[in-house]
């Protein structure tokens, strides 16, 4: 495991902007176009987006980035054309992300309807980190607050999406190299098997500074998507009360936040405006889990708490909420015409 203890993070990862086209000339396969370099990236596709086509070039530790960038930026000033998926590209930028919260999908197609993951899925989660880095992979299952969620969303009984979200930007490169092995690959989950998709989209990704800078809402409207329930002294509460539901986010935010941004202790007096809720039960290896999907609105008179229940539901996209939000728990999204610029 390469220390990143002493050196300071600012690459969370790269990718590479390629514009098709058409050449008589013989380009590079991009697999030896950085054949200089110590440690060859795998290369990673992600999802074409209006138009454009960018894959990610990908270590197993973010602390490598600048000198691989310092690689590419040489090899584009050759202006070499490069051969990708059999067809011929110039590499026309590269782009750096520097973001420490990531929202990571990749399709999902099992050969029979799966039964719910919960644990299967979360072990997955944990081996595609291990292939990078087993030392990290044991280091997470350590933790008592996990900088990572898991939820797989069905869009029909055989086709999903397998939703990851990451709190620290050093774990995107680790996950990314672990699932490089297999991307457009055959996979088992749950003893069925499954078949992910070639390309990965990062569907949203930004800082806790940006977050910090959101417009105060004094109504906060939040969609509980997967069934969600929260620890209340010794039993478990599966009503989203505002104190259960914003203390959840508190902790969370004050673990991964950079100190200066971290919130002090908040005794919460927010309302439930309305709400829309029924329970659901989660199969789970050795038993269900009972949690609330629907969405509530809370209110919040007071100016300094409406601010900061503001970024911390902006955050809830990222961090989800409540219990076992590693297993498919507690996936939640804000309702809001705000939105937060990448």
């Amino acid at each position: 495991m390469i220390s990143t203890k002493d050196t300071e993070i600012t690459f969370a990862g790269l990718s590479v902007v390629l514009k098709q086209v058409e050449t008589s000339i013989s380009p590079t396969p991009l697999n030896y176009w950085l054949s200089e370099t110590q440690l060859l990236p795998v290369w990673i596709p992600l999802q074409i987006n209006a138009g454009v086509t960018k894959i990610m070039p990908v270590l197993p530790n973010s602390v490598l980035y600048p000198n691989l960038m310092q690689s590419i930026c040489q090899q584009i000033a050759q202006n070499t054309l490069v051969e990708w998926w059999q067809k011929t590209y110039e590499l026309t930028g590269v782009e750096v992300d520097s973001h420490a919260l990531h929202v990571i999908q990749v399709a999902v197609v099992s050969a029979a309807p799966l039964p719910t993951l919960g644990r299967a899925i979360h072990a997955q989660c944990f081996q595609w980190f291990a292939n990078a880095d087993t030392a990290l992979a044991e280091h997470l299952h350590q933790q008592n607050t996990l900088p990572l969620t898991v939820v797989m969303q069905y869009v029909s009984p055989q086709k999903m999406q397998l939703r990851i979200t990451l709190l620290k930007k050093e774990l995107l490169a680790p996950l990314l190299w672990g699932f490089s092995t297999n991307l457009g690959e055959p996979i088992m989950l749950a003893g069925i098997p499954c078949q992910l998709g070639k390309s990965i989209d990062i569907v949203q990704a930004s800082s806790f500074e940006k977050l910090v800078q959101v417009t105060t809402q004094n109504v906060i409207e939040l969609r509980f998507l997967s069934p969600t329930s929260f620890k209340q002294n010794r039993g478990v509460q599966s009503f989203p009360l505002p104190e259960l539901v914003f203390n959840s986010l508190l902790r969370r935010w004050n673990t991964f936040a950079p100190p200066e941004l971290r919130f002090p202790e908040v005794e919460w007096n927010g309302l439930v405006s309305a709400y829309d809720l029924k329970t659901h039960a989660l199969k789970m290896e050795g038993g269900a889990e009972i949690g609330t999907q629907g969405w509530v609105k809370y209110r919040f008179l007071d100016s300094q708490q409406a601010r900061i229940a503001t970024i911390l539901a902006h955050f809830a996209t990222f961090a989800g909420v409540g219990r076992k939000t590693g297993m498919g728990m507690g996936h939640v999204a804000l309702n809001s015409k705000f939105k937060i610029q990448n």
